[in-house]
């Protein structure tokens, strides 16, 4: 004899243990459909421990006659301890079928197994890597019928995964590890570029590793046996605790003196629960369905990603790559020319939230490409348009890259030549930076100080900004380092007679002579009324990771940015696009606690910039793609 006990941990919203009476049937809840069934579809490939080529195999079941295209998949694991079973065994066999009966598109699916059978405690690396393998194939999975969702007819957004013990291990796993692998992952996954996040899990005598559990993972319905140690009671408790402390939606039901084989009667009491579960938590819910389905995998390497905007024109773009993989750049270009010909962003470690300004140049249908040389989250935010005749946006150039010959040193400026009589735009890059100091574009000859365009808090730093230069009339200008360091200067353009005021820099503020802004707090700017100003900000001795951001005093800050730090102790400056209202007053939001710099370059004149509202083109962690 058994007994469920059905547990709603804390912090859950409401779940339909118990669902109300149906007159009719309701789609994705009852069942109404024959099945069809496709076997030994290929889903993706790997390499197994040994090295031996494996190609990764699904059942699918579909419902027989269904014409609806947004259908929510189900996917799911067998058990065998990672080194037996297959994808015909009766559990999966039997789950796929009842849900395709009910409207959904379902799968059977195969996975790697290892050469030895896998019990708890796992203790040994072989032991983890073969059940990293099988989570990694169930996320290959996941990813495929993503990629594949218009000829699946499948809704992309509202998958599901389950499983029976090693199955449940893994379906688990795939919860709350949604877009991660490890380093010794044999084959590159396939579909890497497409998120492995899920809605929801079914675990059936399954746990998994509480440690990994956070909450931008999915919940899970657990199904186990009091006395299971074969995947012990205790680290199912402790599984189920973890995601509840995370905010996760999780049920439990307990089979009182049943082990980890539950018994016919067990296993057929599952069915309505589970089946409710995964209609309320994925074919009847909201999107996001999770805190997982509401982000995406970062950018490939070496991949272009497109953006939109006007055609034929000239945008000012606040550009940000988030937790990149490795040291790189990103670069603005025209999509399907190759890139590294110059970069407007630079990172120098991994994990890192860079942010920069640029012009963009978008072609006669609208587009531009952002190349990233690492993988990396994107943002792409657009200021405004520099309006038609006031910018010549050139096919961008180096004008200065000292790497190939002897560093500047210590307070030397370094000429640059452009344009006679005229104001650049220009990407300022220092790199393999000596110790913390700053670089100023200046008059050849002129004091430097005054203010700054770039700033490093290190040695072996790469730091990028936008900056903009005035050539004298002999098409001179000067690059100044006040801390030995390699510079690169590429041109993005010149704005036209008369549509910049470049007036000499001047300081707006610097709150260094007093205490630090605190975390969430306006600072007041004043310049010249009614206009746009060019203005390089710069964050320093900060207080943590977060954000600074130019806007109107008195709204509301947060839907974009203008500078990142990403740590404790940074210097970051970042130049901004800023609108002073009728009073001359623009604010700066400090979300963290920092000393802040303002610098003023210079006035656009009227009719030369489309100051905006902001407008996000771009932002790979979410589905704005």
């Amino acid at each position: 004899m058994f007994v469920i006990a059905v547990m709603l941990l804390p912090l859950l919203t409401a779940t339909a243990a118990s669902p109300a009476p149906v007159t009719a049937a309701t789609r994705y809840l009852d069942p109404t459909f024959d099945v069809d069934v496709q076997r030994d579809v290929v889903y993706g490939h790997a390499v197994a421990i040994d090295g031996t080529p494996v190609t990764l195999q699904l059942d699918l079941y579909t419902p027989r006659g269904d014409t609806v295209v947004d259908r929510p998949v189900f996917i799911f694991a067998h058990g065998g301890f990672f080194v037996a079973g297959d994808r015909a065994m009766n559990t999966p066999t039997l789950w796929a079928t009842r849900m395709a009966q009910r409207g959904w598109v379902a799968a059977s699916i195969s996975y790697r197994l290892g050469p030895i059978a896998v019990l708890a405690p796992v203790d040994t690396p072989l032991e983890r890597q073969i059940i990293d393998n099988a989570r990694i194939d169930m996320q290959s999975a996941v990813r495929w019928f993503r990629a594949n969702a218009v000829d699946l007819s499948v809704d992309p957004d509202r998958i599901a995964v389950g499983g029976v013990s090693a199955g449940a291990v893994t379906a688990l796993g795939v919860a709350i590890g949604t877009d991660q692998a490890p380093p010794f992952v044999l084959a590159p996954a396939e579909h890497a570029d497409v998120s492995a996040a899920v809605c929801t899990a079914v675990s059936i005598s399954g746990a998994n590793d509480v440690l990994s559990i956070g909450p931008d993972d999915a919940g899970a319905l657990f199904f186990h046996g009091s006395i299971d140690t074969v995947v012990p009671y205790p680290q199912a408790v402790a599984t189920r605790d973890a995601m509840a402390a995370s905010g996760l939606p999780v049920q439990w039901i307990e089979f009182a003196g049943e082990g980890h084989s539950l018994t016919d009667e067990a296993r057929a009491s599952m069915v309505q629960p589970g089946v409710q579960w995964l209609y309320d938590r994925v074919a009847n819910a909201p999107f996001p369905c999770s805190p997982a389905m509401a982000l995406e995998p970062p950018v490939l390497a070496s991949h272009q990603t497109q953006i939109s905007g006007l055609a034929g024109r000239s945008g000012v773009v606040s550009l940000v790559a988030v937790d990149n993989d490795d040291p790189g750049f990103v670069q603005v270009l025209p999509c399907g020319q190759a890139a590294g010909g110059s970069s407007n962003l630079n990172l120098d470690g991994r994990d890192q939230i860079r942010s920069v300004l640029a012009v963009v140049s978008f072609d006669g249908a609208g587009r531009a490409c952002l190349f990233n040389q690492p993988r990396t989250h994107l943002v792409a935010d657009l200021q405004g348009w520099l309006a038609s005749g006031a910018f010549d946006d050139t096919v961008d150039s180096r004008l200065l890259d000292t790497r190939p010959g002897t560093v500047p040193a210590d307070g030397s400026q370094t000429i640059i030549t452009g344009r006679p009589d005229s104001t650049a735009v220009v990407s300022l890059v220092a790199t393999e930076t000596s110790g913390a100091g700053y670089v100023q574009l200046l008059s050849c000859g002129a004091v430097a100080g005054a203010a700054s365009n770039l700033n490093a808090d290190a040695a072996s730093q790469t730091r990028a900004t936008l900056a903009f230069v005035h050539f004298d009339s002999t098409g001179q200008a000067c690059v100044f380092t006040q801390r030995a360091a390699d510079l690169i200067v590429d041109l993005q353009g010149y704005m036209a007679a008369g549509s910049f005021d470049d007036p000499s820099d001047a300081r707006l503020v610097d709150t260094r002579g007093g205490a630090a802004p605190v975390g969430g707090s306006m600072t007041q700017i004043v310049g010249r009324p009614d206009s746009t100003g060019v203005v390089m900000i710069v964050a320093t001795e900060t207080s943590g990771a977060g954000y600074v951001q130019a806007l109107p005093c008195g709204t509301t800050p947060g839907e974009y940015s203008n500078l990142n730090v990403d740590r404790a102790g940074q210097t970051v400056a970042g130049l901004a696009f800023v609108r002073f209202d009728a009073q001359g007053r623009a604010c700066l939001f400090n979300q963290r606690a920092t000393h802040l710099v303002a610098d003023l370059q210079g006035y656009l004149a009227d009719g030369a910039f489309e100051d905006l509202a902001d407008v996000r083109l771009l932002d790979t962690r979410t589905r704005l793609r």
